[in-house]
């Protein structure tokens, strides 16, 4: 009699819009030091502005993060008191979202609607939400004052928007654009010219709001100017403007003490602290008369550039202070992005603040590596699954900045992966104080095995590919032998991918440039490499699109590897064809991500630099993406494609685990398919078994004999595939 198989289908959605289908992937479970991590795959904090909205529509406000340094938008879900990564709501947004993000409700019709930067200062759009989905339209593309004049805010700079005057109308407080470090004060006009508060009208009412003039860090002037200065009374303008403190500012303008006038912090990109100044005037002429670090007890204090924002951050109803540095880029390497955004908790009430010592925000939840992040995938201890390992560009130690490997292994398995940090400076590669390493396993030797190579910059800036050969058995952990230097020189900013496009069987190298051109260099032999073209696939410098990261991989199980490539644009490219050393793509893709909360296909961007790698992680048969980012973290991204357009001319793609097997094992396909069951002997055990596509067949093997056993898997469209799995006791 044979054996009964039991089996349950697991299934995920079936998309077939395109050929190239991508979503979100946040639930595969990450831990750190025994900690499992809540948002390990939301790309990490850096430079992180933080504003409250309701994106879903449920009356719970969530939260959305503007990353300055990437120049992109997350977005959270709140749920039962937590913080939910939610990426499909970004393409909710204006594309025009720049430098700072406020979201105020200026038009008082209780929906918060966006302010940001723009080359003449501030535009505006307004929510015009009515129903489920988050809807914009442009209110002012660009903010005025006076006689028609342009409202200029520096693009560095976050203002202050808030009701400064008590009035019921938004009016704004920025330092004056290029020239001293004043506060103009724009007061809105809508309330008294139209009795509503729905304009966006403004005259500026004084070019020293609150009397004072910053001058350096830890010095500002009150009443007078700073050093060799001299002010109009008349019309409250500085006339010898003799010390200036240049550079970006923060202004954040909120009723501290709750007697109805504005008091403020405020930051500068060049001083460590956040700084406090008491409003002792009133909400018509404000007046400030000192100033101390703030918190008092504990100063928010960065190497460069705080910034801060008050809200409801912990679900409590009342307001807490979030801080992050403000900093576009890491000057010096003095700025540590592993862990740059605290929260200080409001143990008071919003009309008593009392604010408790700071706690990490979000970011100690994430996978944080500080900046720019390289993901590699390897099955490095030969048992079954893929582990990642992740290069950084950097984090300061001391007067170094320094770049590791980091090593999670997948404790899980190839179907449900469980990673765990368990090595954050793999190969002590720490000790030669390189920056920017960017790992790869390939085979780089021909012998079948997986051997590491990676770029790294020394700290006399010299750039060099190295690589260590894997001198381990078949099927046994990665023994990788001395390190090697290859002959060949980058730039820190060239990106480099080893592949055999002429199928000589040496892996010849392509290099993606920071101008945004793909070069590729030919292996004859030995590492001899010599520049075949500068412009592959026709890829050439571009503005738009520098920092080219390039990849191959088979997206869609075809048999056909594709040419894939992101940039600053922050698109990832497929270019499908006939890859070689002459290769003109068929098609370019760029509409490869499922936005599920609309319910379509779209082009959605990941950030200014964007490392990435792919790999069958979830045992599909196709590969995942993991990309990588300047903010430190890691996105992962499941492969939903379906077979191009050669599918039927390949194999099935089947995956057994595990194997060997005791009283049940798994079976996974990419397309729907029949099994069958067979002794080593060919003798027929079971058949007629259906298995859908892309989900996985337990099979419940206790009532056969220990041994040898084939499980074929057919369709009768594509090839057959036979695969072996070993029953054990």
């Amino acid at each position: 009699m044979r054996p009964i198989f039991l089996f349950v289908a697991l299934l995920i959605p079936h998309l077939a819009s395109a050929q190239y289908q991508f979503k979100f992937k946040t639930d595969l479970p990450v831990s750190v030091s025994g900690t499992a991590l809540t948002l390990p795959w939301t790309g990490g904090l850096n430079s992180a502005q933080f504003q409250k909205l309701d994106l879903n529509m449920d009356g719970i406000e969530d939260l959305v993060v503007y990353h300055r340094i990437s120049k992109e938008l997350s977005t959270f879900l709140t749920i039962d008191n937590a913080y939910v990564f939610s990426p499909d709501y970004v393409s909710l947004f204006p594309e025009e979202v720049d430098d700072w993000l406020i979201l105020k409700d200026f038009d008082c019709d209780g929906q918060k609607d966006l302010f940001t930067s723009t080359p003449l200062g501030i535009t505006v759009f307004r929510n015009t939400t009515t129903g489920n989905t988050l809807e914009w339209e442009s209110a002012a593309d660009f903010l005025r004052f006076g006689a028609d004049i342009n409202l200029q805010v520096n693009a560095s700079d976050i203002p202050g928007i808030e009701d400064i005057d008590g009035d019921g109308d938004l009016d704004i407080l920025t330092y004056r654009f290029s020239t001293a470090s004043t506060i103009d004060y724009y007061k809105n006009t809508s309330v008294e010219n139209t009795g509503s508060c729905g304009a966006l009208t403004f005259i500026r009412e004084t070019r020293r709001w609150g009397g004072f003039e910053e001058c350096q860090c830890n010095d500002i002037s009150f009443g007078g100017v700073c050093s060799g200065g001299i002010i109009n009374q008349n019309e409250q303008e500085q006339v010898v403007e003799q010390v200036e403190h240049a550079g970006g500012k923060t202004i954040l303008p909120f009723d501290i003490d709750n007697d109805g006038d504005m008091d403020l912090i405020t930051s500068d990109e060049f001083c460590e602290t956040l700084y406090f100044m008491e409003n002792v005037g009133n909400a018509q002429t404000a007046l400030m008369t000192s100033f101390s670090s703030f918190p008092d007890f504990d100063p928010a204090a960065f190497y460069i550039f705080p910034s801060a924002f008050f809200d409801d951050f912990d679900f409590d109803g009342v307001k807490d202070l979030v801080i992050s540095s403000n900093s576009d880029q890491n000057l010096l390497n003095g700025i540590d992005f592993s862990a740059n955004t605290f929260i200080y908790k409001n143990t008071g009430s919003n009309t008593n603040i009392s604010l408790a010592a700071s706690e990490n925000f979000l970011q100690h939840e994430m996978i944080d590596l500080g900046e720019t992040t390289y993901p590699a995938l390897v099955d490095f201890d030969s048992d079954g699954d893929l582990d990642l390992f992740v290069g950084n560009r950097g984090l300061p130690e001391g007067a170094d900045f320094i770049a590791s490997i980091y090593h999670f292994e997948n404790t899980g398995s190839r179907f449900e992966p469980t990673f765990e940090l368990v090595n954050s400076d793999f190969l002590n590669l720490s000790n030669s104080k390189f920056r920017n390493i960017k790992p790869q396993f390939v085979d780089l030797d021909g012998d079948g095995d997986l051997d590491l190579t990676y770029q790294a910059t020394n700290p006399i800036n010299e750039t060099r590919q190295f690589y260590h050969m894997n001198n381990a058995a078949r099927n046994s952990t990665i023994d990788l032998q001395a390190v090697i230097e290859m002959g060949i020189s980058p730039r820190e900013t060239d990106q480099p991918f080893f592949y055999d496009l002429d199928k000589d069987g040496n892996l010849d190298l392509l290099l993606g440039t920071s101008l945004g051109a793909l070069q590729v260099l030919r292996n004859s032999g030995n590492f001899v490499f010599s520049e075949v073209t500068s412009e592959f696939a026709d890829i050439a410098n571009n503005f738009n699109r520098r920092n080219l990261v390039p990849f191959v991989s088979d997206l869609d199980n075809d048999g056909r590897d594709e040419l894939i490539t992101a940039d600053f644009s922050g698109e990832v490219r497929i270019h499908s064809g006939s890859l070689g050393l002459s290769f003109t793509p068929d098609s370019i893709s760029t509409q490869v991500l499922i936005n599920e909360t609309l319910n379509n296909l779209e082009s959605t961007k990941f950030g200014l630099e964007i490392p990435l790698t792919a790999g069958d992680l979830l045992g599909t048969g196709k590969p995942s993406f993991l990309i990588g980012n300047n903010r430190g973290g890691l996105y992962l991204l499941e492969n939903l494609s379906e077979r191009g357009n050669n599918g039927a001319n390949s194999a099935i793609a089947m995956n057994i685990f595990p194997n060997p097997s005791r009283e049940r094992f798994f079976v996974r396909t990419d397309v729907a398919s029949t099994l069958e069951i067979y002794s080593i002997t060919g003798q027929l055990i079971n058949s007629g078994l259906p298995i859908n596509g892309n989900s996985s067949l337990e099979l419940n093997s206790s009532g056969l004999a220990p041994g040898i056993y084939l499980v074929r898997a057919s369709n009768g469209i594509n090839k057959p595939t036979v695969k072996r799995v070993i029953i054990q006791r």
